[in-house]
């Protein structure tokens, strides 16, 4: 299910959600927060291209990931997986950016995630999604 709203708020940009996908993505976001107990002023430095190193931002970033599916048995992002789940219209922003961040180095799974998405944002914040 997380994987389909991952997909529609790719698709559709967040300007333009249905109830829906809102609810799908206040979902996650509940999920993810609930699990890690980061701050919405946190996630909120994130979302704006500021990174803090929290804790408990990057087990939220892993716990994100993991809720779509992307992430693999081995702790590492699935590249094809991340790439099959794109909307045609993100794929040309998206996959080079994917493909050359692949799973950044970390002290632990959250920290490679965090590091990963500080790789999208830092190559073409177009392809950074966070609820």
């Amino acid at each position: 299910m997380f994987r389909l709203f991952v997909i529609c708020v790719l698709a559709t940009g967040i300007k333009a959600l249905t109830e829906e996908q809102i609810q799908l993505m206040n979902s996650l976001h509940a999920e993810c927060q609930g699990q890690t107990g980061v701050s919405e002023d946190v996630i909120n430095q994130a979302k704006a291209g500021e990174f803090p190193q929290d804790n408990a931002l990057k087990c939220y970033m892993k716990c994100v990931f993991d809720e779509v599916g992307i992430i693999g048995d081995d702790g590492k992002l699935d590249i094809e997986g991340a790439l099959a789940i794109l909307p045609e219209e993100m794929k040309d922003v998206a996959t080079p950016v994917v493909v050359k961040c692949d799973t950044q180095a970390g002290s632990d799974i959250c920290d490679a995630i965090f590091n990963t998405l500080k790789c999208y944002w830092d190559t073409d914040k177009r392809a950074f999604f966070l609820p």
